[in-house]
């Protein structure tokens, strides 16, 4: 296996556990930025600021530019989200796609166009994790880009911490972001550190994620949570379909929750019918999420050294 440098392997931190995720220097790590952890870690400071930010973002961005479908002003809004290398996170190079295509405006402005709760105003598609969730054509990648380029001058300050802490040099360099004071994409001049010649800027550990769908996260949920429910207290109506419950020696009836999900499990741009049908739902699954699906740890991280080799 080819060994792969590190950020504390290259600038000499010989502590095996950092606030920031241990990045590799030559190769992006398929680990993203993950909104749900954002979300879910709002005592935190700086999820605290990405949270607020972020929403406000989304704010502008649904109101102003996709509900009156001014497309020629969104896209120009949304051509400040450019690549974010320097995280050196997400798929590798090989794994972006070549050639011509939409541009990462023109997928995120549409994504949001098509989908009926955004349109329509909801105000649940203003936070990111929701949009991740809920909205075709918006991956964790696109998502956590989009999270890297709005609050690069939040997380530049996470890593100018960082370097402070374990003595790394670091230099002047120039950022953009977005200011939700301002509504608007500005730039600054902020102390980073350096890897042949390019800045590089670092991410809390604990806001991480593997690959991950939702989608099926998502769907098991509901079926073992409230479909399974509405299917014994017979709400649902089956139509015979035996599959679904198990009717124990004493009479006890236990819903069989794999069948249930492969029977009635729902595509992404399906879901917002379980807004309608499930008032709660969304906050239920943030919850669902902390518990089940916890952020990057060092087994996890040594998995993603290994599939970047």
């Amino acid at each position: 296996m080819i060994h792969l440098k590190t950020f504390n392997e290259h600038f000499g931190i010989k502590s095996n556990t950092t606030e920031h995720l241990n990045i590799l220097m030559e190769n992006d790590l398929e680990a993203f930025i993950d909104p749900y952890h954002i979300a879910n870690n709002l005592d935190n400071m700086i999820a605290k600021k990405m949270y607020v930010r972020s929403k406000s973002f989304l704010e502008i961005l649904n109101r102003t530019f996709i509900i009156p479908n001014d497309r020629n002003n969104g896209l120009n809004f949304l051509s400040h989200l450019g690549e974010a290398n320097e995280y050196h996170l997400g798929y590798s190079y090989n794994n972006k796609g070549k050639g011509i295509g939409p541009t990462k405006a023109e997928i995120i402005f549409d994504s949001l166009r098509a989908n009926k709760l955004v349109k329509a105003g909801i105000t649940v598609t203003n936070e990111a994790h929701n949009v991740l969730l809920l909205v075709k054509g918006i991956g964790q990648d696109n998502m956590s880009d989009t999270l890297a380029n709005v609050c690069r001058d939040i997380l530049a300050e996470f890593t100018f911490q960082q370097c402070l802490k374990y003595g790394i040099d670091v230099e002047e360099t120039k950022i953009e972001y977005y200011e939700h004071s301002s509504k608007k994409w500005v730039t600054k001049k902020v102390m980073l550190p350096h890897y042949k010649g390019k800045c590089i800027i670092l991410v809390p550990q604990f806001l991480t994620s593997g690959q991950r769908i939702y989608t099926n996260h998502y769907n098991w949920f509901i079926s073992s949570n409230y479909l399974s429910k509405d299917i014994l207290e017979g709400n649902i109506n089956t139509d015979g379909n035996d599959s679904f419950i198990n009717e124990l020696k004493d009479g006890t009836k236990k819903a069989i929750i794999k069948n249930i999900n492969s029977h009635y499990r729902k595509p992404k741009h399906k879901l917002i019918e379980y807004v309608k049908s499930y008032s709660g739902f969304l906050i239920d699954f943030q919850d669902y999420v902390k518990s089940h699906y916890p952020s990057i740890d060092i087994e996890k991280l040594i998995q993603l050294y290994g599939k970047a080799s």
